[in-house]
């Protein structure tokens, strides 16, 4: 993805995506063999890009309304419901956790036991500097532990709710711009990648988004702050 961002973001200098631009750009969204999915995130992109380049208020309004109507538009044709599984131990899990953190654009939620590995804590510092909404809830004793990066995260801009209970806080879940939810039994942690037995299931079903995002708001209002 970030190859075929790269070409249109050179066709912008001039303002126009030419001939062999496009063609390169073809040949490398080929390639990569995207997936709807996917293309529906390089075309955010897109529009990311080109909003850099104005600056006059009625400028960045049109090209809002271009946005909006692509997404009335496009989503009809070449919306589809997807579930992809991952399996531990490996990095199939671990990257398909970091891939969704690179993607977010708004707001990521978490709702994990606990977070322990560096990979995760700095993808998601990558995430906060660029201005995503990061909120985490997780279980109060885990926070404790030594390598818990929940603290660092905080102190970066993340907000942190715990569930300050003798009982544990044992979800492992998260939603990606209220677009994609991962979840399974696969732990944040470095333990999970290299020795455990575990799984994440990501999907952008609505339904399932829905769901969990209802539980994670009540999770968030009865939950105490870190």
């Amino acid at each position: 993805m970030k190859e075929a961002l790269s070409y249109l973001k050179q066709s912008l200098e001039d303002r126009i995506l030419t001939k062999s631009e496009k063609k390169a750009l073809k040949a490398v969204i080929g390639e990569k063999g995207f997936n709807k999915h996917e293309l529906n995130r390089l075309r955010s992109e897109i529009f990311t890009e080109a909003r850099k380049h104005y600056n006059e208020f009625k400028h960045l309004q049109v090209i809002d309304w271009l946005e909006e109507a692509n997404k009335l538009i496009l989503p009809q044709a070449t919306r589809s419901f997807y579930c992809h599984s991952y399996f531990s131990p490996g990095q199939e899990c671990l990257n398909c956790i970091l891939t969704q953190i690179s993607y977010a654009v708004n707001k990521i939620d978490i709702c994990v036991f606990t977070i322990s590995d560096n990979d995760i804590r700095d993808k998601l510092e990558y995430a906060l500097n660029k201005g995503v909404r990061v909120r985490i809830i997780t279980d109060d004793e885990k926070t404790n532990d030594l390598g818990s990066d929940i603290e660092y995260l905080q102190r970066k801009g993340a907000d942190v709710k715990i569930d300050n209970s003798s009982h544990h806080m044992h979800h492992k879940f998260a939603i990606f711009d209220n677009e994609t939810l991962l979840t399974g039994s696969y732990n944040w942690t470095r333990s999970a990648a290299q020795y455990n037995q575990e799984n994440i299931l990501e999907t952008n079903d609505p339904k399932a988004i829905i769901s969990y995002q209802k539980e994670f708001d009540k999770l968030w209002k009865t939950m105490s702050t870190y």
